[in-house]
């Protein structure tokens, strides 16, 4: 499948905003834009623990957040730069960035006037939050204010993280998951239990679609040529490193679904999917 098109459908699935359970209140973090230039306010500070993030977009263009926990001194000069890697290799390079950062979570795309929100455990450390994406004139969306650092320190915030109802595993190169859940609203606890960072996207199929035409549509060598996509987004949770887990909730309705991760394997030199990590899922 065309290298551009992968890290595109990537991005371009849009994770949806749904309500997190288990938290009173979030720890929002707000994008405004004036004149193509972006402004990213949240807080300086937050306390350890479990956190839930909610990501609240006011600009006119989708918003791809990010969490990370930096390793080290590292600097924001440090960060733009693995980022500027990153971008120039189309969101397939990731050697630089995961040197220096651990990602904790985040969206693929939160639409203008929408909010999406996701849970996880904090340690003490310093934390980035970057929108990834560029500019019609090619300029990252990091060095035009879709950035914004902070600290986690001082006292547990003693939160207790919500009961999943749903647990997604993500291995290299798999995606481990019950094979049919119940239709509506659900918290799914998902971790990365491999070496390689993954995120979780779902789609549901379209009424006669099966997987096979999922798989078609993604390795078509021609993507002009792949026609319209047997599937809708249902949402999804972005990148999170090994060790890691995050909460995050769906409304889904029920139906067929693939669970699937389009990140690219160093190791391997091709999208994770394209090794296994592409399920089917049930909504009953």
């Amino acid at each position: 499948m065309n290298k551009m098109l992968i890290a595109t459908l990537s991005l371009a699935l849009t994770a949806a905003a749904l309500a997190h359970a288990g938290h009173d209140e979030a720890t929002t973090f707000t994008l405004t834009e004036k004149d193509a230039v972006f402004t990213l306010d949240g807080p300086a500070s937050v306390a350890p623990g479990y956190t839930a993030f909610a990501f609240s977009n006011t600009a006119g263009q989708p918003f791809a957040p990010v969490v990370a926990r930096l390793k080290g001194n590292v600097s924001d000069a440090d960060v733009k730069a693995a980022l500027g890697e990153l971008m120039a290799s189309h969101g397939e390079n990731m050697s630089a960035i995961e040197k220096i950062a651990e990602f904790t979570g985040g969206s693929a795309g939160v639409m203008p006037g929408g909010t999406f929100e996701f849970g996880t455990t904090l340690t003490p450390g310093r934390y980035v939050v970057f929108g990834f994406g560029a500019s019609e004139d090619g300029k990252p969306l990091y060095d035009l204010g879709q950035y914004r650092s902070f600290t986690v320190a001082g006292a547990a915030n003693g939160v207790t993280a919500p009961k999943a109802d749903v647990k997604a595993t993500l291995q290299d190169f798999k995606v481990v998951l019950p094979a049919t859940v119940k239709a509506g609203k659900q918290v799914w606890e998902v971790s990365n239990a491999g070496q390689e960072t993954h995120h979780v996207m779902l789609m549901r199929l379209k009424d006669g679609k099966k997987v096979s035409d999922v798989e078609a549509f993604f390795k078509a060598p021609d993507p002009s040529q792949a026609g319209e996509p047997p599937f809708e987004d249902a949402g999804g949770l972005e990148a999170i490193s090994k060790g890691h887990s995050a909460f995050v909730s769906f409304d889904l309705t029920p139906g067929e679904y693939i669970v699937v991760c389009f990140l690219p394997s160093a190791k391997e030199h091709m999208p994770h999917f394209m090794l296994g990590m592409m399920t089917g899922l049930s909504v009953k």
